[in-house]
């Protein structure tokens, strides 16, 4: 597209974690950098939609002019913010805004209609440019009005970085050649049955961690892991290691766990491998770690996503602690090409001093989840 003297949309997304108007995480506002710098040195006015929570109703806590001073910082440029997205007078302000400045309107979710989806509030939107691109891929799984409604009104592309998400996305999947792991972590089995079903068709190797582990151990038989029930998940269960079987994906189960033990004398740390009536399990264990490396080692493409446990907290940091450096070596000596996702994922890998070193990280959370299991989703089918 012919860019220059063009207003352009961009929806990104600068939901950000804030507290208090301080920003506690940038990343986001970095992501769609190379996008906005390109359309600006083609001579495109840009201007930059987004939302910040979810509230409906109007506060100064989670106004995007909070990211007024962050932005002009990264951007190196001047901020001119709208109060009011579809207000009368934005046409006004942006048409009198030279194409040196960023323009950026008041959080989208201010008004309903932005998670409704309603095509009123699209147009209005719409109008107020002469071409949309869509640089949010992490909420791209959504079908909200800034996503799915402005490409009926306007001539719209994806963003630099929503490309590089599903490149690196496509690339695991696509690659037939070398040998691939999955290992899959977090509290949640239903939030991630559909991805498991999806990854023992594609990859050779997947390993569990986390409350997903022990939904399959206590399938399995494992009362250790009795918190959970063996009959909520079994269907799901069971049609995973099936598949796996059928398409030789071999499952990694956790050997041995960190865990709280209660005794007489109170409650201590210890590594456990057996059944215990009163272990409280928050983490895999040493054994555990060493057979996720050996067949991390065997493979040369790996997708993470979830950590393997209680993370936040020594000493239960250790398994995904100990995981996330022996990837980032394989990776810095070129055995490995590493894929992570989640926002969870993400925080980890930074408070370990690892993320720089990872092929490819997305912070793309639902939505990168998302992507892995269906391959498309609206911000995608209402472009291409």
């Amino acid at each position: 597209m012919d860019f220059a003297n063009k207003v352009v949309l961009v929806r990104v997304d600068f939901n950000v974690p804030i507290q208090s108007g301080i920003v506690l995480d940038e990343a986001r506002l970095y992501q769609p950098l190379e996008t906005i710098k390109s359309l600006q040195n083609q001579g495109a006015k840009v201007v930059l939609l987004s939302h910040l929570g979810s509230t409906t109703i109007k506060n100064k806590e989670q106004s995007l002019k909070n990211l007024v001073p962050y932005l002009e910082k990264i951007y190196n440029s001047e901020i001119v913010f709208i109060d009011d997205c579809i207000s009368k007078k934005a046409k006004t302000i942006i048409a009198s805004t030279s194409s040196d400045k960023l323009i950026l309107l008041e959080n989208l979710r201010f008004h309903i209609e932005e998670e409704l989806c309603n095509l009123d509030f699209a147009m209005k939107l719409a109008s107020l440019g002469d071409i949309f691109v869509n640089e949010a891929f992490s909420v791209s799984h959504r079908k909200h009005a800034s996503i799915y409604g402005i490409p009926k009104f306007l001539p719209s592309i994806l963003g630099e970085n929503f490309k590089k998400e599903i490149k690196i996305a496509d690339s695991f999947f696509g690659t037939k050649k070398f040998p691939k792991i999955a290992i899959i972590g977090g509290s949640k089995l239903h939030t991630k049955v559909n991805l498991l079903k999806t990854l023992v068709k594609e990859v050779n190797k997947l390993a569990l961690g986390g409350g997903i582990a022990g939904a399959f151990l206590s399938y399995l038989g494992n009362s250790t892991l009795r918190i959970f029930n063996p009959k909520e998940f079994e269907e799901d269960v069971k049609e995973i290691m099936s598949n796996a079987e059928k398409n030789d994906c071999e499952l990694l189960l956790p050997i041995d766990f960190s865990a709280l033990i209660s005794s007489d004398t109170g409650i201590d740390c210890a590594i456990i491998s057996s059944e215990h009536d009163s272990a409280s399990i928050f983490d895999i264990g040493p054994e555990t770690v060493d057979l996720f490396k050996k067949n991390i080692s065997e493979s040369r493409i790996l997708l993470w996503n979830g950590p393997l446990g209680l993370f936040e907290k020594a000493p239960f940091d250790f398994g995904t602690k100990a995981i996330a450096e022996f990837i980032a070596q394989r990776t810095d000596e070129n055995q490995l090409v590493s894929i992570a996702g989640g926002g969870d994922t993400g925080f980890a890998l930074k408070k370990f001093g690892v993320s720089d070193k990872f092929t490819h990280i997305s912070t793309a959370g639902g939505a990168f989840l998302s992507y892995l299991e269906h391959g498309a989703f609206p911000g995608i089918d209402a472009i291409v």
